[in-house]
Formats: structure tokens, C-alpha cells, sequence
């Protein structure tokens, strides 16, 4: 699975405030964003939640940067210090948890903007729910995973709506190919034999240029990656994490 590289850093350092009671009380944006600063000349744009895990003296900080989640988890004692990191509690990754419910609240959000930019789809008779997948032409797991893809989706009566998403950085042909796909009509017969053959155009253009835009807000990096009606995702491939998204 090819994906562009999103650098998360482990930082640790310490704050002078006493959090013996609830560690989220006192921690405040503006001090962490000036600590962050400081000590690693590094930014975030906001916080979104604080989270205490009960039954521990942890706090966990759910931030965004650039569309991008990321989680930091507090320890408070005499001094209080800032882990990056995940906690496992009760069988649970806390933060791949945190991540996952956080990308599904804000799937609604971008609902209509995704709709206008599905390239193509496949509709099983009789399928009644549907997934997103979100492809590059010159991506090898995903030409890997179109025809199983296809199998899947008869078998579970699954609509899957194709969205052409160029990782231009990886693969430098893969913008044209997505391109001349939407300009041609190509379906999803032509996807599976790779029929890149249309011309450039500017309708094509304007609707792969509006998908890497709005891949970026969604903070996917990376194919195949899926995306259920419910907005569950899974990225690479296999039939049972697909199974997973839609249940």
C-alpha cells in the first residue's frame, strides 16, 4: 500500500501545573501551543477534545493540524508531561479508537463534497448500502485489489463508488491517467482492463483537482483506501476489513 508520509512526533516535556484531581483541567491551548513551540518549533491549529481515561491519572488531547488528527496523552503528577503515543485499556487502542470515532463524526461533513467527486461506480443488483474507494491508476495494491474488489461486492451486495485520487508525489503519470478516465466515462469494466485512454480535458480536470483537495481534508493519504456510508474506514485491502466498515 503506497502512502504519502505524515511525520508524528513522540514529544515529551514538562508543564508547571498540578492536575492531581482531573489531569484535563487546567491544560490550556494556547500554553501547549506555546510549549510546543519552544521546545520542538512545531504547531498545531487547535484542540479538539480532552479526555480523561478513567481510572488513571492520563488526559487524552485530540488535536488537528492541516485536516490531520493526532492524539497526546498527559500524565500529571508533581509536574505534568506530554507523551505522543497510544494507551491500551480494556482491549482497546484508546487513541486508534479516538481517531476512528473522530474521522466518522466528521464524515457528514464532507458528505455532499465526496459525492461530486465519485468518478465512476459498480452497483450490484439488489445492493441497498455502499463504500467509497479511493484509488490511484498507478497504485500496484490497488490494481491488485480491483477485481477481488468487484467479487466482494457482488457477494455482499455493495455498491462501490470509485473516486481517482493521483498521488502525484509517487506516482508523476497517475494525474493524467485520472484525468483522461473522467474525461472518457470510463466505468468501472474499463477500470478493471485499465483503459486510460481519453483526452485531457477541462471538466477532468477540474474534478481530479477538486478530489486531491478534498483528500486532503479528509486527511486520506494513502490507497486503496475505503470509506463506508456510515464513514468507517480501512485502508489497503482485504475482505474482511471491508466486512468490518460496513457492519
Amino acid at each position: 500500500m503506497k502512502k504519502l508520509i505524515f511525520l508524528v512526533f513522540c514529544i515529551f516535556f514538562l508543564v508547571s501545573c498540578n492536575m492531581m484531581s482531573n489531569p484535563c483541567t487546567k491544560i490550556k491551548e494556547e500554553t501547549l501551543k506555546s510549549e510546543l513551540k519552544q521546545a520542538f518549533n512545531a504547531d498545531f491549529d487547535k484542540i479538539l477534545e480532552k479526555n480523561e481515561i478513567k481510572g488513571t491519572n492520563l488526559c487524552q488531547i485530540v488535536i488537528e493540524k492541516a485536516g490531520n488528527f493526532g492524539i497526546f496523552y498527559v500524565a500529571s503528577d508533581n509536574k505534568t508531561f506530554f507523551i505522543g503515543g497510544d494507551v491500551y485499556k480494556d482491549g482497546v487502542l484508546l487513541g486508534k479508537a479516538t481517531i476512528n470515532r473522530m474521522q466518522e463524526k466528521s464524515f457528514a461533513d464532507f458528505k455532499n463534497e465526496i459525492e461530486r467527486v465519485v468518478a465512476f461506480s459498480f452497483k450490484p443488483e439488489g445492493s441497498k448500502n455502499y463504500i467509497y474507494m479511493i484509488t490511484d491508476p498507478d497504485c500496484p495494491f490497488c490494481e491488485k485489489a480491483k477485481v477481488l474488489v468487484k467479487d466482494w461486492a457482488n457477494a455482499r451486495k455493495i455498491e462501490v463508488k470509485v473516486i481517482l485520487f493521483p498521488l502525484e508525489q509517487i506516482h508523476p503519470q497517475a494525474k493524467d491517467k485520472s484525468i483522461r478516465g473522467v474525461c472518457a466515462g470510463m466505468n468501472y469494466s474499463d477500470y478493471l482492463n485499465s483503459k486510460w485512454d481519453g483526452k485531457i480535458c477541462e471538466d477532468g480536470s477540474k474534478k481530479i483537482n477538486e478530489t486531491i483537495e478534498l483528500m486532503k481534508k479528509m486527511a486520506v493519504n494513502g490507497t486503496p483506501t475505503f470509506i463506508s456510508y456510515n464513514g468507517k474506514r480501512f485502508v489497503g485491502f482485504s475482505q474482511e476489513g471491508l466486512d468490518k466498515i460496513i457492519e
